[in-house]
């Protein structure tokens, strides 16, 4: 979420160095109108949920309204990155020879770079899971296990703030260091509501793998069918689905009890039959399964 947070900050100071470059150039005040145009622009397509959704929303008083200031806001931010740039030229004398569709182009750039970056609706989603968060902590209406639950939103979100590719043993320092902080079991309620918002990055997957496949976890939290609501949340994830059988028959290996925990037969066939390219790894589970039923 960091690294995110930096390049979407990056492709704002493109669209903020626009109307800079424009008024270093020496343009007129006539460009002012287009670069509010891409500042606005910018505004919808990064932030869509302070905008109406449906022409019915936008008849109201108050979306009018609001959108007016919203592109008054605009307007004064170009006026001051325009003047900017024509108080630096002043300043030094001299006017660089630069054609108008260069300061244009550098700002409309940001507009893809943004989006690119940033998913303003995952954003709105994590958005709503902190300020659930919080307002359970300031309210202080939150029974023991709500404040518990609201503070391992808190201090589980560095996990969706690490690289993709984190290594299993860096993943698992971090959840050894989170369960000296709060009870295990709202790490893994915190990370599987993250992963059914669609809000989790694949470190924050990864981790809940990590959970749902460790035997001691497991047992630790004498849930039933942990493993099995990891698949579930998982099942659009064929190379984290193929870690996680993987892993399983190592933990049945070590701790046949978990066998009533782990998927059944139909469920896995499913998942292989939905995610072909982790066949080999849920075939190999199935049969571990199978070798370790109980018998009469």
């Amino acid at each position: 979420m960091q690294n995110r947070l930096r390049m979407l900050m990056a492709a704002t100071a493109l669209l903020y160095f626009g109307p800079l470059l424009a008024g270093l150039g020496g343009f007129g005040w006539a460009v002012v109108p287009v670069f509010a145009a891409i500042f606005l622009l910018w505004l919808v397509i990064v932030r869509p949920q302070d905008f109406p959704r449906t022409l019915a929303d936008w008849a109201g008083p108050e979306a009018l309204i609001g959108f007016a200031a919203r592109a008054a806001m605009q307007v004064l931010l170009v006026l001051v990155c325009f003047g900017l740039g024509r108080g630096i030229g002043g300043v030094l004398g001299s006017v660089p020879t630069l054609p108008l569709m260069l300061p244009i182009a550098i700002s409309f750039l940001s507009i893809p770079l943004a989006r690119l970056v940033w998913d303003p609706w995952k954003a709105q989603a994590m958005d709503h899971l902190l300020a659930d968060a919080l307002a359970q902590i300031e309210n202080g209406a939150a029974t023991g296990a709500g404040r518990e639950r609201a503070y391992a939103e808190t201090v589980t979100l560095p996990l969706n703030g690490l690289a993709h590719d984190v290594s299993e043993a860096d993943l698992e320092r971090h959840l050894s260091g989170l369960r000296a902080l709060v009870d295990e079991t709202a790490i893994f309620d915190v990370l599987l509501a993250r992963v059914k918002a669609g809000v989790a990055s694949v470190a924050g997957k990864r981790a809940l793998m990590l959970m749902g496949s460790n035997a001691a976890i497991v047992e630790r939290m004498a849930r039933p069918d942990v493993p099995v609501c990891v698949m579930q949340a998982l099942g659009s994830e064929p190379e984290i689905i193929a870690r996680m059988a993987e892993r399983l028959i190592i933990a049945l290996r070590q701790d046949p009890d978990i066998w009533a925990d782990c998927p059944n037969l139909g469920f896995l066939e499913g998942l292989r039959v939905q995610l072909p390219t982790a066949e080999s790894a849920i075939l190999a589970l199935q049969a571990e399964i199978k070798a370790q039923a109980p018998h009469d």
